[in-house]
């Protein structure tokens, strides 16, 4: 479990705004962005959620949309899976901190977050296996339709 400073570390040192001789991401020039950045993090909280391994699991049949409380400040935990707190959030909140000030700087980490949270959302876990019904009606048996899907003649095919 990462907390908002984490973040906030990797996102300032992906726009390469750290002191340049100690590396400390708080300092003057960078006091602004971290006065945004909880309420930037709120807005993106939302998103990356479901595809965190911390989401429940909603099978039960429960119908109320799980969320994270809102963060209010940089001490704050968040209950995130180390992939999204560190390639996802990172780069969402890098991009939305440099929205007016590099507009092109801030278009590329913006992207690079959104393939990202692609990359969760392959990565899940699937809920398990389902049957399959055959609608064709081919029963399993040594045929020639229940071999070929029910298609006569489909060893005829280009498959």
């Amino acid at each position: 479990m990462a907390s908002v400073q984490d973040v906030f570390d990797m996102a300032i040192h992906l726009m390469d705004a750290q002191n340049e001789s100690t590396g400390a991401t708080r300092t003057t020039d960078t006091n602004e962005y971290a006065l945004r950045t909880p309420n930037i993090l709120n807005t993106l909280l939302d998103q990356v959620y479901p595809y965190s391994d911390t989401y429940p699991d909603l099978s039960d049949g429960t119908k109320t949309r799980p969320s994270l409380v809102s963060v209010t400040s940089l001490d704050d935990y968040l209950d995130l899976d180390d992939y999204i707190c560190r390639n996802v959030l990172s780069y969402g909140l890098a991009g939305l901190l440099l929205t007016e000030e590099n507009p092109t700087q801030a278009n590329f980490f913006w992207q690079t977050y959104l393939e990202n949270l692609n990359t969760a959302k392959s990565r899940l876990p699937s809920s398990g296996i389902e049957s399959v019904e055959d609608v064709y009606g081919g029963g399993g048996g040594d045929n020639y339709l229940s071999r070929w899907g029910g298609i006569e003649y489909g060893w005829f095919g280009q498959w």
